[in-house]
């Protein structure tokens, strides 16, 4: 079995897998940019890229500042960063295998700040079915995550478990959460590589009682034509690329020339 077939083979049966990227310079290129627009945003100096990651928290007053940070970056890591077409350069060869070559992506890639003992970490959730379960979703880290700095995800026998658990005891917490305990997986992905996951699993975060800043990315895609689940194309998605093949069958639909 070649490594294509491996990670093919994995990811239908566990559901998501850890990856390093094809291109570590454009990602590189990319810690670096989010780093800029943080650190332009906060109006303070910069050094190295990893310390300065690691612990912006030291450059915020409280979890609140943290949160202002966050909503004022996003549009611009998003628009002036390119983040979405450099994130899938940099993971290409897996996110082809796995979408193809006609993509949509998320329009405004997430970003998370979660420095140590921020009090609202990511709850427990699966993106579909609101989100379209032919979505993959790319968590990238761009800075080490471990233990409590990382997220935690029940792969898709887990995912299949809680929902059965919950199907037949709606109101039993106390077992959900043994459930969870039990089974939930607290991934390390190092920066350098990304977490990539079937939109249908269950995911979320502890608090990060590390001494250093959780700084990631998450975003979406998908094949240009796979269902779409219940968001608006036309605001949660845009074409990121295109076959010579699917424009001119998009031009003959719209009765252009041939």
């Amino acid at each position: 079995m070649t490594d294509s077939q491996k990670f093919l083979h994995d990811f239908e049966e566990f559901g998501y897998c850890i990856v390093p990227a094809d291109d570590r310079a454009e990602l590189d290129r990319l810690r670096s940019d989010v780093r800029d627009v943080l650190y332009d945003q906060l109006k303070v100096k910069s050094g190295d890229v990893q310390n300065d990651l690691d612990h912006i928290h030291r450059h915020c007053g409280d979890s609140a500042e943290i949160d202002r940070l966050r909503l004022a970056v996003t549009p611009i890591i998003a628009e002036k960063s390119m983040a979405n077409r450099r994130i899938f350069a940099a993971f290409h060869s897996k996110l082809t295998s796995l979408v193809g070559q006609d993509v949509l992506a998320q329009r405004v890639p997430n970003v998370v700040l979660q420095p140590p003992n921020h009090p609202t970490p990511t709850e427990l959730h699966r993106d579909a079915p609101a989100n379209s379960p032919y979505e993959i979703v790319v968590w990238l880290p761009l800075v080490d995550c471990h233990h409590s700095k990382s997220l935690y995800i029940l792969n898709r026998e887990s995912t299949r478990a809680a929902l059965e658990l919950y199907r037949l005891n709606p109101n039993d917490a106390e077992a959900f959460e043994g459930l969870l305990d039990a089974r939930a997986e607290l991934v390390d992905v190092p920066y350098g590589s990304a977490l990539l996951f079937w939109s249908a699993l269950f995911h979320g975060s502890q608090v990060n009682t590390e001494s250093e800043t959780r700084v990631s990315l998450n975003t979406r895609y998908k094949h240009l034509f796979a269902p779409l689940g219940m968001k608006d194309p036309f605001r949660y998605f845009e074409i990121l690329q295109t076959t010579e093949l699917m424009r001119l069958g998009l031009a003959f639909q719209r009765s252009e020339d041939m």
